[in-house]
């Protein structure tokens, strides 16, 4: 059973600036979540073979015999179903995956020097598919262990006070036993690449090399965004990327980006995957999209597709394809393609991260970004208490003037 019911919230968060001091700001998020079917698992096995078909534990099965075995332990000696699916999703047995402490970080990344990152972009014609289709799947030879990137975010979620983030929170609503109930789920990290030396190694090192060597020039880190879609965790309408970045720096800002995503998790049919809209799309050939109202320009800074929105009516003409992919798989997109993304309908969550490129001779801009969006989002939550207040006010004297005079 699968509802949708928009929600509004209010996520408090606590970070630390590049000067070691602490911060506190607030998130108010404008989230349409998904109601989803607590009893779509009818048992241990069955959850455990779905799962098995959502993540990337099967592609290595002879590496993971051992795993498995011992996350069917760990499920065996569950009693609650909750705690079992619990421990399906979250019970990663993380033996010979190098620690971000052991100075062992490059052990999770293929061994390609920048070169041979050339050669391989070449060979594939990855330049040539990206200005042509808008999008293209880097091919094995640039994929990731998917047990590093499991580890990697095990890390942020466990260890918040060891790596600062700004964290996004949402209400999911769900049914169990015929009950609508709600719980509340951490969804997203933002600002945390730069505090975890394993995500700092990740999206400077490699990911950078990576990027490079397919557009043909130095690229920079511009932002990170990880997503953790869980159960219940809602999609986003049909969008463009570029027209939302630029809100922070405006002209003052990188103009050009690149994002790259890389699956934690496989990408199902069911789980919440990418669509796009392929095309050689451009600042000067691309779909119409919403223009925001006076009163929408100050409005929300973290509201999806707050600036690239794409009308209905334009995104149900345009052919949309999925992309269905293993955890560890790469991949890059134009900023000016269409894209959108499901509700997870499954038991389990969707984990990816998208990493923004520019180019670097367009500038630096990572810290100023988040320096800026800080402002932003302090700003908006400073408008809407005092809205809040404005409407407490108005109702108190609405209610005196109720009282009959004497």
């Amino acid at each position: 059973m699968i509802m949708k019911m928009k929600v509004y919230e209010e996520s408090c968060n606590v970070s630390k600036d590049l000067n070691g001091s602490s911060a506190t700001g607030t998130l108010n998020l404008n989230v349409d979540v998904g109601v989803f079917d607590d009893d779509d698992v009818d048992s241990v096995d069955e959850a455990l073979m779905e799962m098995l078909g959502i993540s990337s534990f099967q592609t290595n099965a002879n590496e993971d015999d051992e795993e498995e075995v011992q996350r069917e332990t760990s499920l065996s000696s569950a009693t609650d179903e909750d705690t079992k699916i619990f421990l399906q999703t979250q019970n990663v047995n993380h033996t010979n995956i190098p620690s971000n402490n052991d100075n062992g970080n490059m052990n999770m990344f293929p061994s390609l020097n920048q070169q041979q990152m050339i050669d391989v972009a070449n060979t594939y014609n990855l330049k040539d598919i990206y200005d042509r289709e808008g999008i293209c799947i880097l091919p094995p030879e640039f994929n990731i262990q998917s047990k590093a990137m499991r580890r990697l975010t095990d890390e942020l979620i466990y260890g918040s006070s060891k790596y600062q983030s700004d964290r996004t929170h949402e209400t999911i609503q769900f049914i169990k036993n015929g009950i609508i109930g709600q719980r509340r789920e951490l969804t997203r990290f933002e600002n945390f690449v730069t505090n975890h030396s394993g995500w700092k190694d990740l999206c400077y090192n490699y990911i950078t090399k990576c990027i490079s060597a397919i557009m043909g020039q130095e690229m920079v880190l511009f932002k990170e965004k990880l997503n953790l879609k869980p159960p219940g965790g809602s999609g986003f309408a049909p969008h463009l990327d570029t027209p939302s970045l630029r809100v922070a720096l405006g002209d003052n800002g990188p103009q050009t980006f690149v994002t790259i995503m890389i699956a934690i998790d496989d990408m199902t049919t069911s789980n919440g995957y990418l669509k796009v809209s392929k095309g050689p799309w451009t600042e000067h050939d691309h779909c119409e999209i919403v223009m925001p109202s006076p009163t929408e320009i100050n409005s929300n800074p973290d509201a999806e597709g707050r600036r690239g929105a794409i009308e209905s009516e334009v995104a149900n003409n345009q052919i949309y394809e999925d992309i269905i992919i293993k955890g560890g798989t790469i991949a890059a997109f134009n900023g000016w393609m269409p894209h959108r993304s499901l509700g997870n309908t499954s038991p389990f969550p969707r984990r990816a991260v998208f990493l923004t490129y520019n180019p670097l001779h367009e500038g630096d801009f990572r810290e100023l970004y988040y320096q800026k969006m800080k402002t932003l989002r302090n700003d908006f939550r400073d408008r809407s208490l005092q809205q809040q207040n404005y409407e407490i006010d108005e109702m108190e004297l609405a209610a005196l003037a109720s009282i009959p005079r004497i």
